[in-house]
Order: C-alpha cells, then structure tokens, then sequence
C-alpha cells in the first residue's frame, strides 16, 4: 500500500463530513468545467463538505481500485464508503442535492 492510497483512505475514515472526489484528466474539457462547479458547491456547502481532485491519468492504480473508466467521475464518499458515483459533467446543483441525501440529511 502506498503512503498516497493510505492518506487517501485515512482522510476518508477521519472525515466527519462527505468527501466529494473529483476523478479527473487535465486534457478532458467536461473535467475543464467541473472547476467552477465544485468551487460553486464549495461555497455553498462550506464546512459540511470536503472536496479532492485526483487526477486519473496520473494515479492509474486508483482508477483500477475504483473502477473508473470516464471523466469526470464524481463519488461520495461518507464515513469511509460510497454513497454515491457518477460519471460525466454534474450540476452543483445536483451535487448538493445528493450530498444532503446521502450524508447530511
């Protein structure tokens, strides 16, 4: 196990809030449109959310441990697991709507 998985899975069990992951690739432009999008969610949510951006191209490992075949993908995680997974451009939205569901509500 490499010491960036074990941070990784160490943030996640140590969270007190959701973990948004970004799953991205710096060549892909709906990962591009994605930025101002989690800075929107951000703003909004504050303190009850935490995001990570991975870039995928360069922690392929992660990708396989995760299945992850398209970017963007987007997972929550919520006291160390998945609650929820989505590939492609996502609406802050309805990245806030599904924080509420599956973790804070």
């Amino acid at each position: 196990m490499t010491s960036e998985k074990k941070d990784f899975q160490q943030i996640l069990a140590e969270s007190s809030v959701p973990v948004l992951v970004d799953v991205y690739s710096e060549t892909c432009g709906p990962c591009v449109a994605m930025k101002p999008v989690l800075a929107e969610l951000k703003q909004s949510l504050g303190d009850d959310i935490r995001i990570i951006k991975i870039n995928g191209s360069d922690n392929m490992k992660f990708m396989q441990d995760y299945g992850i075949r398209a970017f963007p993908t987007l997972m929550i995680f919520y006291k160390g697991k998945i609650v929820w997974t989505r590939e492609g451009f996502t609406a802050a939205s309805m990245l806030e709507k599904m924080v509420k569901a599956h973790a804070i509500a």
